[in-house]
């Protein structure tokens, strides 16, 4: 028996070294992809050592000899923290991810093929200017240059997954540009589903529907004002005297929902089904701050991924100095400062996509009709290679308009966008780095294709302006957000707007220029550019917290940009205790609820139950108003962006054509609504009102990782489900699945006071202290101080890593 033990206990302490020492391999392994960060490197292909240094937050500061080493240097560098990314970017947009992750991304790559992202960025490079073009291919070779010292040693992702990266090309940085091009303006479906929408509901209510919310009276427009502009609303804590029940009338009870036994949850109001949800900037001028220097702040919202989409740099070279957030896969830096000049970007949502309902030849289905003539369509063979399965085969149908995203029938849904057309993905913010004033930021600007951009910026002297620039096409006949007959020339494009005519504004007299996707033209400008804005509620709070003040510093601005105030979920509860004055709730949870609110801040605090029960609330006002006219495709009609501000309008306006014939008036609707609206949230949360109602219980943040969705590896390589406070319609703009994807304030008093930070951290290797390690300010809605001058930045260096040339055959 004794002997048997020490047998066991040998061949137990055996299992256990092993394991220990196939451990201990692993983690090496792993540790072994880290990128080198301190001593020397042999990098082909530079002419001039190249200094690297970063902080602790993993943040480098380059600083080469020239332009074309800088470039190589940011490639090599960025490939170091973001390679994985780099190359998962390239495939999204090129349809290639089935090759990694098999049949789950066919569709999305089915997609894009069939736009033809790989062909517009063959045709942008085939006619981009040389010295642009030079450009690319250094950081090209930069990238190259690390995948090939790297062999064995590449980034984690690769090892799981078992393949290699092939050589990066010109052609992939322009495909990452066509990732955002597409998040930003590709909104063909939401043109079919209005296009649907119209049909189904008739044309009077389908201009409630869309035309009544292109306008809102919260709206700050920057050019084309009115001789005599609309006063603002008054702010909701601001209003008074609510109406009494008429004499001799008592309270009645709400009948319910007639739709409430067949509705399973209620649908979202969009602005939190996209994944871009929008942005935030705004620039003051030295009036307006303390320092009596200009303040810029942009806080860009996006989808939410681990690692983040930006990648802080700082770049030095003879003509360049500039400090900011870059593309991982893309030159230079996109938004951020040099000692001159600070930018930043809100989309714009130019209207810049046509949807054409192309007649297809019942006959012939390669055929479609043309003035009256039948004309074969071209075809594009893609084939698709599938991980573990057979190729897909996809023949993308083209006719004179585009690529055929979409058929019904014999209608074929064909889109024109700018995005594909010859020269659309060549954009070039990323030369704005080299710019010196205002004229030198509008002359980079003139050349940029789009997408369409709200462009901020302030400078050295003093300055601040204003402009958007891209190629904004004109029509025959405007296209009015539906897809157009392409059976006819009516609806071509005859040109684009004049670069010169598109918004600009510079040195505004009240010292203060904001966006936040919403309208930023009024009535007196002449061109059509969209009437796909946003809702305009953070833009008005932006400019309510601004105010007067004349004592702005760069801490006001974060502050200011993690605002959680959410004014529309504040209107609903003043429209809702109005309506409690006539009318009582049936559900007696519902009633406590409405005695509640009445002293609500208005803030999307994540321990706030009013801010659950008002934003569910909206949600069931708006199933009831369009459940008689939408039946069962309500949703679909809520991913338009100024859903919320047709809910504001018809409770301000109250016709009676959009009250469903259940309720007698609008204060019926209201408190039925909110009955509605409890029994849902009792479906997840329990059937009493309780901690578990609260805001961040429904409000929640999932940062993941492609590989980090469930279980271990989502503890490691993913952020979430967190609970997040704010909500679609405040300054801290927070969907569910976008948020705030970085941090900027350029404060001209000091560069080295200016703030910056991206949602996790710099790296994309999840061992790396620089993983995770922003998130903490990004979640606690504060700054990471962005030292600029050498005088400043040196104290903070803890690792300085020196790039030497070297032979393309050196090892």
């Amino acid at each position: 028996m004794g002997k048997t033990f020490r047998i066991l206990r040998a061949v137990f302490s055996a299992l256990i070294l092993l394991v220990s020492l196939l451990t201990l391999s692993g983690w090496w392994m792993l540790r072994s992809t880290l990128p080198q960060l301190d001593g020397t490197l042999l990098v082909p292909g530079l002419h001039a050592p190249v200094e690297v240094e970063r902080d602790s937050w993993g943040i480098p500061h380059i600083r080469a000899q020239s332009l074309d080493d800088l470039l190589l240097a940011q490639g090599y560098v960025t490939a170091q923290d973001r390679l994985w990314q780099m190359d998962l970017l390239r495939r999204a947009a090129a349809g290639e991810l089935s090759e990694i992750f098999g049949a789950a991304a066919v569709e999305h790559d089915v997609e894009n093929r069939t736009l033809g992202f790989r062909q517009a960025a063959d045709a942008a490079l085939a006619t981009m200017p040389a010295p642009r073009r030079a450009m690319l291919e250094a950081y090209a070779r930069g990238v190259n240059a690390y995948i090939d010292a790297r062999t064995g040693r590449l980034p984690a992702e690769f090892l799981v997954l078992r393949y290699q990266p092939r050589p990066w090309t010109p052609r992939d940085t322009l495909l990452i540009a066509a990732n955002l091009y597409k998040e930003l303006t590709g909104f063909w479906r939401d043109q079919i589903v209005r296009g649907e929408v119209t049909r189904t509901v008739g044309p009077e209510l389908a201009n409630d529907l869309y035309a009544a919310t292109a306008d809102s009276p919260w709206d700050h427009p920057l050019v084309g004002l009115a001789p005599a502009a609309a006063p603002a609303p008054k702010h909701p804590a601001e209003r008074l005297g609510f109406a009494q029940p008429a004499p001799g009338t008592a309270p009645r009870v709400a009948p319910p929902s007639p739709w409430s036994a067949e509705l399973d949850s209620l649908p979202s109001v969009d602005e939190g089904l996209r994944a871009a949800g929008g942005s935030n900037n705004w620039v003051v001028s030295g009036s307006r701050t303390r320092s009596g220097r200009p303040l810029l702040e942009n806080d860009t919202h996006l989808g939410w991924s681990a690692p983040g989409i930006w990648y802080l740099v700082h770049l030095t070279a003879p003509g360049w100095n500039v400090k900011g957030f870059a593309l991982p896969g893309g030159p230079l830096v996109v938004i951020g400062h040099n000692e001159h000049i600070a930018w930043g970007f809100t989309n714009n949502f130019a209207d810049v996509l046509d949807v054409y309902a192309e007649t297809l030849n019942p006959r012939n289905p390669l055929e479609y009709l043309v003035n009256g003539q039948w004309q074969r369509v071209t075809t594009r063979r893609e084939v698709i290679h599938v991980r573990g399965a057979p190729d897909r085969v996809v023949d993308v149908m083209l006719t004179r308009h585009g690529p055929v995203i979409q058929r019904s029938g014999f209608t074929g849904y064909a889109i024109r966008w700018t995005a594909t057309e010859p020269g659309g993905l060549d954009a070039n913010y990323f030369l704005l780095g080299a710019a010196k004033s205002w004229d030198e930021f509008r002359a980079v600007l003139r050349d940029t294709p789009g997408p369409a951009q709200n462009a901020v910026y302030a400078d050295v002297e003093g300055h601040i302006g204003y402009l958007v620039s891209a190629l904004v096409p004109t029509r025959r006949q405007p296209a009015g957000g539906v897809p157009v007959p392409g059976d006819n020339d009516d609806h071509e494009w005859t040109g684009y707007i004049p670069r010169d005519e598109l918004p600009q504004l510079f040195d505004p007299p009240d010292g203060l220029i904001a966006t936040a996707n919403a309208r930023v033209i009024g009535p007196g400008y002449k061109w059509h550019l969209t009437d796909m804005w946003m809702a305009p509620y953070r833009t008005a709070r932006i400019y309510e917290l601004l105010g007067n003040r004349k004592d702005l510093q760069p801490e006001d601005l974060i502050r200011m940009s993690a605002d959680i105030y959410s004014l529309p979920h504040l209107e609903m509860a003043q429209e809702l205790a109005k309506a409690a004055k006539r009318v009582h709730a049936a559900d007696p949870r519902t009633a406590e609820l409405l005695g509640s609110i009445s002293g609500w801040d208005g803030r999307a605090v994540i321990n706030s139950v009013a801010m659950t029960f008002l934003d569910y609330t909206r949600r069931a006002v708006l199933y009831n108003l369009l459940r008689p006219h939408l039946h069962g495709d309500i949703d679909r009609y809520l991913q338009w962006m100024r859903a919320g501000v047709f809910l504001e309008w018809v409770l301000r306006e109250r016709p009676a054509r959009w009250l469903p014939s259940a309720f007698r008036d609008y204060d019926e609707l209201l408190i039925s609504s909110a009955d509605l609206a409890v029994q849902r949230i009792a479906q997840p949360a329990g059937p009493v009102v309780s901690p578990r109602w609260q805001w961040g219980e429904f409000n929640v943040l999932r940062m993941y990782h492609p590989l980090g969705r469930d279980g271990v590896l989502r503890r490691a390589l993913s952020i979430g489900p967190l609970p997040i406070s704010g909500s679609n319609y405040s300054v801290k703009q927070i969907g569910r699945t976008y948020g705030p994807s970085m941090r900027f304030v350029a404060d001209f008093s000091n560069l080295d006071n200016s703030l910056m930070n991206v949602t996790m951290g710099q790296s994309g290797q999840f061992l790396s202290p620089n993983y995770k390690d922003q998130f903490s300010a990004w979640y606690g809605g504060y700054g990471i101080p962005s030292r600029f001058s050498d005088a400043a930045e040196k104290p903070l260096v803890i690792h300085h890593l020196e790039l030497l040339p070297a032979s393309p055959h050196e090892p």
